[in-house]
């Protein structure tokens, strides 16, 4: 009985042996060499993710002819509050005063507004131009960038048109070489000298 059992396992991996191996071609004695190339697939997978860029910052506000930014000149008050332009009425003022102080928000610096012209002038420093003057600046600065100043006094030391904009003007003050005062501001507005 032994025996028998050795028969069949031995049978059983003979059985087994065939059934995995492959067996190697015979080589043919009149073929001639060749190789057959093997057929390589390749499957590249590329993933794009196509998202909204951001959109660009808005561009930063500048002062010119016509105002700063969006804060025009001549404004009604209540625009310029709705819009979130300028704050609330500054030092003790009312709602119902013909002038009244406002923060440009944002600037650190602060506008008139008539009631019955609307933002008479708006001061500005150098960081809300695209041209660096302003309050801080050298008069040589604003000399070199302002060729139509005009000097005018008593309160200011220049004065220089508005650039396609009749009804308003720059003006300026200097103390020792500096600006003072920087402002754009409408020819006929009624809160200040």
């Amino acid at each position: 009985m032994n025996r028998s059992l050795v028969i069949i396992t031995i049978a059983a991996a003979l059985g087994l042996t065939a059934c995995t191996s492959t067996p190697a071609p015979k080589p043919d004695d009149n073929a001639t060499s060749t190789s057959t190339p093997q057929a390589t697939v390749v499957t590249e997978v590329v993933t794009h993710t196509v998202t909204n860029p951001p959109p660009p910052p808005p561009a930063k506000p500048v002062i010119d002819s016509f105002g700063y930014g969006k804060l025009k000149l001549g404004m009604s008050r209540q625009a310029a509050l709705d819009a979130k332009l300028i704050g609330p009425v500054l030092e003790g003022g009312k709602p119902t005063d013909a002038c009244t102080l406002h923060e440009i928000i944002g600037t650190g610096e602060k506008t008139w507004v008539s009631a019955k012209g609307g933002v008479a002038s708006i001061p500005f420093n150098p960081d809300m131009t695209s041209d660096g003057v302003g309050v801080g600046a050298t008069e040589q600065k604003l000399k070199a960038e302002y060729t139509n100043l005009r000097p005018t006094g008593p309160n200011y030391s220049y004065v220089a048109d508005a650039d396609g904009n009749p009804a308003a003007r720059f003006v300026f003050g200097v103390a020792n070489g500096k600006l003072v005062a920087a402002f754009i501001s409408r020819n006929d507005q009624d809160c200040h000298n």
